[in-house]
């Protein structure tokens, strides 16, 4: 099993929904950042938005630095943090070990490893983000040192498009009335990342585009990522698809559209990198669904109770927003563009 991302900015996270921490191991962080363990706190309450329609799951998310910190200022040395998981109730999740929820990782994890953990939904679980979103905490420390800015928004909501206050109200009511009905629903949303440096990534097998889609793809529930103009550019001819440029007055580099979304050839071209990325519905409902005993070799009928998110769009958008500025720091460090001051 893979848990390890990163090239300098090595990342490690662990933990499952249910075990006794969620945590991770950072490596590859310069000495003299200056990192605090309420600071880490902040950042993640910053991220970690529940929204009307999330989980009823609370975690405090006290945050633990247990390495590579001296004086409020990191080493060099592995980073390792963690918080303790509290507010968990593995009683419901156990009656059902050996059932595969449908669109649940529980049987491939089983078949694969001959073993799972079954409470919350283990490994797969979405609290597992919490590891990223400390170790993302870290990168935003680093990434304070450009001018290097993120941006994110819901662009879609239970099959509404959002464009104002009235359309995500409008949204909301859908979320809450497909919820009544034991359903769940998903989403789209966009993230634009400003500052960027040309050079970032390579040509070929490290390109920054393919970073940017499997790092995305590591969140669960995101099913498509599209960069620039995505699809759309599919059903555009060359002449409109195409980025053209200019000098300004004052001989800086300007691109008359974004159409490839801050990325040429795999590279950072300087413009603003634009994401945008498909969230699944929730798979756990509470409809009365077929699925099997692969414990057992039997077909059977499962119907959830427990506490799931209705739309998880919200909490897909800031593990992604957390993943990126990972990714973005790694890259910054590989071309030695960061200068800790």
């Amino acid at each position: 099993m893979s848990n390890t991302f990163g090239t300098i900015f090595k990342v490690t996270t662990f933990g499952e929904s249910h075990a006794k921490a969620a945590g991770v191991v950072i490596d590859g962080c310069p000495a003299g950042l200056k990192l605090t363990e309420s600071g880490i706190e902040k950042y993640i309450k910053k991220s970690v938005k529940f929204y009307s329609f999330s989980t009823t799951r609370r975690e405090e998310n006290k945050i633990e630095i247990l390495s590579g910190i001296y004086k409020d200022r990191t080493t060099g040395t592995p980073i390792a943090i963690i918080t303790r998981n509290c507010d968990t109730d593995s009683s419901g999740y156990l009656k059902l070990e050996g059932i595969a929820r449908p669109s649940h990782a529980e049987y491939v994890y089983y078949k694969k490893y001959g073993i799972y953990d079954p409470r919350g939904g283990g490994r797969a679980s979405g609290r597992e983000c919490v590891s990223r979103h400390m170790a993302a905490a870290v990168a935003d420390k680093l990434l304070g040192f450009t001018d290097i800015k993120f941006s994110a928004a819901i662009v879609e909501l239970a099959g509404v498009k959002i464009d104002g206050k009235n359309k995500m109200s409008e949204a909301v009511r859908r979320i809450e009335s497909l919820r009544d009905e034991k359903d769940s629903s998903g989403g789209v949303f966009e993230i634009s990342i400003t500052g960027v440096p040309t050079g970032l990534g390579a040509p070929l097998f490290n390109k920054l585009s393919s970073q940017i889609g499997a790092y995305l793809f590591s969140i669960g529930g995101i099913k498509a990522v599209e960069i620039g103009a995505g699809r759309e550019i599919a059903r555009m001819s060359g002449s409109a698809a195409n980025d053209c440029a200019r000098y300004d007055k004052n001989g800086a580099l300007v691109f008359l559209t974004n159409n490839s979304g801050g990325i040429s050839g795999g590279i950072s071209n300087g413009a603003p990198i634009k994401v945008r990325a498909s969230v699944k519905p929730t798979p756990s409902i509470g409809q009365k669904q077929k699925t099997i005993d692969f414990y057992n070799d039997r077909n059977r009928e499962i119907e959830l109770d427990g506490r799931f998110d209705a739309n998880f769009t919200p909490r897909a958008m800031a593990a992604a927003v957390s993943m990126l500025r990972i990714m973005i720091a790694d890259n910054m460090l590989q071309m030695d563009f960061i200068k800790i001051v």
